[in-house]
């Protein structure tokens, strides 16, 4: 562990203290947690440790033979918020996908991968 850092939050008991009726802002103040998707994540995380939700798998990806890649020339930045935006536009008129369509996500080294699963 790296000098100054604290740490790692057990999600369980983030679970706990949001059941025993703190908000998300005590939570995050309490544990020393960044943003209030960190601490939802760790909820969430939490609640499937307990036994509260059931696990679930991600759908698999379908088989595929090596795809070549293009680069279409589209450009994202991640934002203020840690985010990346990709629009309706892009994804349903300029790349061809369609509403309801899932994806898994992946890395690759430095690369974010997409991949569309069934």
């Amino acid at each position: 562990m790296a000098a100054g850092s604290s740490p790692p939050v057990d999600p369980k008991t983030v679970a706990q203290e949001v059941q025993k009726g703190k908000s998300l802002e005590e939570v995050q103040r309490i544990f020393g947690i960044a943003s209030k998707s960190q601490v939802q994540d760790l909820y969430v995380r939490g609640l499937r440790q307990l036994g509260e939700i059931p696990q679930f798998e991600m759908p698999k990806a379908k088989n595929r033979s090596a795809a070549k890649v293009v680069d279409m020339g589209y450009r994202r930045s991640i934002g203020q918020s840690g985010s990346i935006t990709l629009t309706r536009s892009l994804l349903l008129e300029k790349l061809g996908f369609q509403k309801g369509d899932v994806f898994q996500i992946l890395r690759q080294g430095d690369d974010l991968i997409l991949r569309k699963v069934e």
